[in-house]
Order: C-alpha cells, then sequence, then structure tokens
C-alpha cells in the first residue's frame, strides 16, 4: 500500500516543478488603483457620492454644531454654576447620541452600498487581470499589497494594462 503511494508522490514530484517552471512568471497589480482609476471604478464612486454626499452633509453639520457646544461649554464652564455645567453636558450628551443615532443607519447603508458596487468591479476586473496574465504569460499575479508580499519590482506591476483592458471591455 505505500509503495504505489510512495511512487505516485515521486512522479508528482517531478512533474510539479517542470510545469511550474513553465509558466514562472510573476506580476502584480494595485487593485485600489484600478478601483481608484478605472472609469467603471470612477463611475461606482461618482454613483456613491452622489447617493451619499447630502446625507453625509447634514451629518456634518450636526458634528460641527455638537463641536461648537462643546467648545463654549469649555470656554464658559469656570463661569457657570455646577447646575448650570451639568445642564448643558446634559443637553451635549444627548446631541451626540441623536446624531449617532442617525448617522448609523447611514453608515451601515454606506457600507452595504460599498459592498454592492465593490461586487460590480471584482467580477471584470479579475477577468481583466486574468486577460492580462494571459497576454503576458503570467504564471502568478499577486495583489499589492497583499500580505506578505513585502517587495516588488515595478516591471511586474501590470496596473496600467488592468485598468486599460477593464475599460476596454466595460461600459
Amino acid at each position: 500500500m505505500t509503495r504505489p503511494f510512495l511512487f505516485v508522490a515521486l512522479i508528482l514530484g517531478l512533474i510539479l516543478p517542470v510545469q511550474a517552471s513553465s509558466n514562472s512568471s510573476v506580476g502584480f497589480v494595485d487593485m485600489q488603483k484600478v478601483l481608484e482609476e478605472s472609469k467603471l471604478g470612477k463611475r461606482l464612486q461618482e454613483q456613491l457620492r452622489k447617493d451619499f454626499e447630502p446625507r453625509a452633509k447634514v451629518l456634518a453639520g450636526e458634528e460641527q454644531e455638537i463641536n461648537k457646544m462643546q467648545q463654549e461649554l469649555a470656554k464658559d464652564k469656570p463661569l457657570m454654576s455646577n447646575d448650570q455645567v451639568a445642564k448643558k453636558e446634559k443637553e451635549i450628551q444627548g446631541r451626540i447620541e441623536a446624531y449617532q443615532k442617525k448617522a448609523l443607519p447611514v453608515q451601515q447603508d454606506l457600507m452595504k452600498t460599498q459592498q454592492e458596487k465593490g461586487r460590480e468591479i471584482v467580477g471584470p476586473a479579475r477577468e481583466a487581470v486574468k486577460t492580462i496574465a494571459k497576454k503576458k504569460k503570467l504564471g502568478m499575479v499577486f495583489e499589492r499589497g497583499a500580505g506578505g508580499l513585502i517587495y516588488t519590482d515595478e516591471g511586474l506591476d501590470i496596473t496600467g494594462d488592468v485598468i486599460k483592458q477593464l475599460d476596454a471591455t466595460t461600459k
């Protein structure tokens, strides 16, 4: 029983390195750059901005009002009685809690929408990477910034080609 297993392991040990060496070129792609610079990525980011910017402005205004209230309290605190300070702190805390209740659903909706939009670009981007990898006869393509990848020669960067390919195959 162990003899056939050893034989198969020996054969695989001889064959796999030969096959691996036939496609030994390596490349990398910066997927964040693809997202930011491709036509599809820019369009998706613009949609996100259009959908969420009005809500973000409202929340930013409320946040500024809370900060202003906190600064005024800090400035006026020495002149105020303990009851006045406690009342103002309670008012500020109420505003903070109301702000958080408004902000949480917006943040959750934004994250959900970002994930959905991300899925819209991942498939076409992977196809573009695959096409470029085949054209350049690359055996492997790593994502720049992915864990474990410490150094890459800039000559191995296929990001620009991937963006061009993605732009050519998407509207």
